[in-house]
């Protein structure tokens, strides 16, 4: 059953009620008012814009492999400059 939000006029309060989508409340649940109103909803609308570059587990693979080769250089410069202590 879908969920709704309702104000009451009367009353600081407002409450959400579960009920069928042609029902409707007659009163508030809280002072028993009957100057109400339900709260308007924003809808779920799936966006139909494909995103732009490619999917996030393989942008996140790539930027991994990339970043392994630099660390991979920097490893090597940084054993070549080691020098033990005497």
């Amino acid at each position: 059953m879908p969920q709704y939000i309702y104000q009451c006029g009367t009353c600081p309060g407002h409450f959400e009620i579960n009920h069928g989508m042609m029902e409707e409340e007659t009163h508030c649940p809280q002072c028993e008012s009957e100057t109400f109103h339900r709260v308007p909803q924003m809808p779920f609308l799936k966006s139909s814009i494909t995103p732009k570059g490619g999917k996030v587990g393989s942008e996140t693979k790539s930027a991994i492999e990339a970043n392994k080769a630099v660390l991979k250089d920097m490893k090597k410069n940084l054993a070549n400059e080691w020098e033990p202590d005497k």
